[in-house]
C-alpha cells in the first residue's frame, strides 16, 4: 500500500515535468554555490535571509544539491529531479507519524492525504533551500511522537536531529525551539523520566546537525548571533503593529484547509467550526487527550512564524499541516467504523479537491505566495538562449538583461554557461551594468565601443521594479541601439538589437 502511494506521489509531483521547473536568481546563486563545492571550495554559511543582512540560512542545501549537479552535469533539472523525490519520501513519515499517534489505519490514510496534498506538491516544485524542510520538520515531530507515546528515549535524540536540520534549510524554523518547550511543558511527566544519557546524546546530535551555524559564528565574529538579538531587540521594543492581527492569523489557517483538505472557499469556514467543535468533543476523552494537545501544538507551530512576522510564506509552514492531515486520517477512520460509505465519499472528496488544485495551479509552477516573478521557467529560458545563438548567426554578440533583482547578472549568467556554452561552444560577453559581488562567470563589458554589433536584451518579469527604472533602463538601451526584431517566450522577451 505505502508503495501505491508513494508511486502516486510520484506521478503527481512529476505533472507537467520539466516544463514547470521555476528557476531565477535564488536558484541560480545556489546553483553557483553547489558548484563551487564541487570544486573543493567547501561552504559553511548558506543563503542569506530576507529577516536581516548579517542573519544567514545553514549550508546543508548546497551540499544536498551539490551530488545532484555532478551526476547531472551541472543541469538545474536534475536538481529539481531529486526536490521532488524528497518531498515524495514524506509520505512514509506521514504514515509513520499516523502510526505511533493512533494506528496503521489511519498511518496510511495520512499517508495519502500527503501524497495528495497541493501544499506538498507546491513545496516540491521549489528551487530553493525551503523545498526539503517538510521532511527534517516531520522528522522532528517524528521524534516527539516516538517519545511521548511510545516511550522511546531515542525519540528525543531523532526530534533535535530533525530540529538541526530545519533550522539548517531555513533559519525561521529555529521557533520550532519554541514548540519544543510548549510541548515540556505539557508533557512535562514524560519529560521528568528522561536519562541524563539521553539528555547528553541528543544535545550533543543537535550540536552536530547545526555544527557548521557554530563554525560560521566563530570564523565571521557572531555576526549571526549579533543580526538574532537586534531582532529580538527591535521586536521588544516595538508596539506590538509587528504582530500579526486575528484576521490575518485567520487567514493563513484558511489556507491550511483549503490547500490540503478543502478545495472550496464556500466551504473553508464550516469545516473550520465543525473542527474545533470535534476538536473540543474528542479532548473530552481522556485517551485522547494527549494526542489531541500534540496535534494542536504542532498546528499551531505551523503559524507561529506568521503571527510574529505578519509575513505569508509557505517557507514558513513546512510540515506543519501533517498535523491536519493526522486528524482528517483519524476522524475519517472513526467514520469508516460507522459509515464506510460516507467515509469513502469524505476520501475521494478531499483527494478530488486536492487534485483539482494540482492540476489548475501546479502548471504554472510555484504560486504567488512563493515567488516573486512569475513565469521564469527553465523550459522558457532555453527557448531564449536557443534563439538568441540562432539569431546571432555564429557571429560575437552581447547580452543584457533587465533583472530582478536590477543589474544582477547572476540567473542568465550561470544558464549560458550550462546550456548556452555547452549546446553551442561560445559564451557572450554581458554588456551592461552588473553589480559586483554575485556570482557568475560572464565577462562585463561596460564600453560601448567594444562590444560587438550585435546585441540582444533580455527583459524578465519585473516585478518590483518601479516603472520609471523600467523606462530608464530601456531608454539608454534605445540611446545606442536600436530594437530589430522582438520575440516573447511565456513571460519573458528578448530583442535583437544592434549598434547604431
Amino acid at each position: 500500500m505505502l508503495i501505491a502511494i508513494f508511486i502516486l506521489a510520484i506521478l503527481i509531483r512529476f505533472l507537467y515535468f520539466p516544463e514547470n521547473i521555476y528557476f531565477s536568481y535564488d536558484g541560480a546563486r545556489d546553483s553557483f554555490a553547489a558548484l563551487d563545492i564541487l570544486t573543493g571550495n567547501l561552504k559553511i554559511v548558506g543563503p542569506p535571509t530576507s529577516l536581516s543582512s548579517g542573519l544567514f540560512h545553514g549550508v546543508l542545501f548546497y551540499y544536498l544539491i551539490a551530488p545532484a549537479y555532478f551526476l547531472g552535469f551541472h543541469n538545474p533539472e536534475v536538481v529539481s529531479f531529486l526536490l521532488r523525490i524528497i518531498n515524495a519520501l514524506g509520505i512514509f513519515l506521514a504514515f509513520g507519524l499516523g502510526s505511533i499517534i493512533f494506528n496503521k489505519w489511519i498511518g496510511f490514510l495520512a499517508a495519502l492525504l500527503f501524497a495528495v496534498s497541493y501544499e506538498q506538491s507546491q513545496y516540491s516544485l521549489i528551487f530553493g533551500h525551503p523545498s526539503p524542510s517538510p521532511l527534517t520538520v516531520l522528522i522532528f515531530y517524528l521524534g516527539m511522537a516516538l517519545f511521548l507515546f511510545k516511550n522511546k528515549q531515542y525519540g528525543l535524540m531523532i526530534a533535535l536531529m530533525g530540529l538541526g536540520l530545519s533550522v539548517q534549510l531555513e533559519a525561521v524554523y529555529g521557533l520550532l525551539i519554541l514548540v519544543l518547550l510548549l510541548i515540556v511543558i505539557a508533557f512535562r511527566k514524560q519529560f521528568k523520566n528522561l536519562t541524563l544519557k539521553t539528555i547528553v546524546i541528543s544535545t550533543a546530535v543537535f550540536l552536530l546537525s547545526v555544527s557548521t551555524f557554530i563554525l560560521g559564528e566563530l570564523k565571521f565574529n557572531f555576526r549571526s548571533t549579533k543580526a538574532i538579538f537586534n531582532i529580538l531587540n527591535s521586536f521588544s521594543k516595538s508596539d506590538g503593529s509587528n504582530l500579526s492581527d486575528f484576521t490575518y492569523i485567520f487567514s493563513v489557517i484558511q489556507r491550511f484547509f483549503k490547500d490540503n483538505l478543502v478545495a472550496v472557499d464556500g466551504l473553508v469556514n464550516l469545516i473550520l467550526v465543525l473542527t474545533v467543535v470535534i476538536l473540543f468533543l474528542l479532548y473530552r476523552s481522556r485517551d485522547l487527550r494527549p494526542k489531541i494537545v500534540f496535534l494542536l501544538i504542532w498546528f499551531v507551530g505551523g503559524f507561529l512564524p506568521h503571527i510574529l512576522s505578519a509575513r505569508f510564506s509557505y517557507y514558513y509552514s513546512g510540515g506543519a499541516t501533517v498535523s491536519l492531515i493526522i486528524l482528517a486520517s483519524y476522524l475519517i477512520y472513526r467514520l469508516f467504523l460507522k459509515w464506510k460509505i460516507a467515509a469513502v465519499i469524505l476520501t475521494l472528496m478531499i483527494v478530488v479537491g486536492n487534485l483539482h488544485l494540482i492540476l489548475k495551479n501546479n502548471i504554472s509552477g510555484p504560486n504567488s505566495d512563493i515567488i516573486i516573478q512569475p513565469g521564469m521557467f527553465i523550459s522558457d529560458q532555453k527557448k531564449v538562449i536557443d534563439y538568441i545563438y540562432i539569431k546571432a548567426g555564429g557571429k560575437p554578440f552581447s547580452i543584457n538583461a533587465l533583472t530582478v533583482p536590477l543589474f544582477v547578472n547572476t540567473t542568465w549568467s550561470y544558464l549560458f554557461e550550462w546550456y548556452g556554452q555547452e549546446r553551442y561552444g561560445i559564451l557572450p560577453v554581458w554588456g551592461g551594468d552588473a553589480a559586483a559581488g554575485f556570482p557568475g562567470n560572464l565577462k562585463i563589458v561596460t564600453s560601448r565601443s567594444d562590444l560587438p554589433l550585435t546585441r540582444f536584451l533580455i527583459i524578465e518579469p519585473v516585478v518590483g521594479i518601479s516603472d520609471y527604472i523600467v523606462a530608464d533602463f530601456i531608454n539608454k538601451e534605445n540611446y545606442f541601439s536600436k530594437v530589430i526584431q522582438e520575440q516573447k517566450f511565456g513571460t519573458i522577451k528578448v530583442q535583437k538589437r544592434e549598434k547604431y
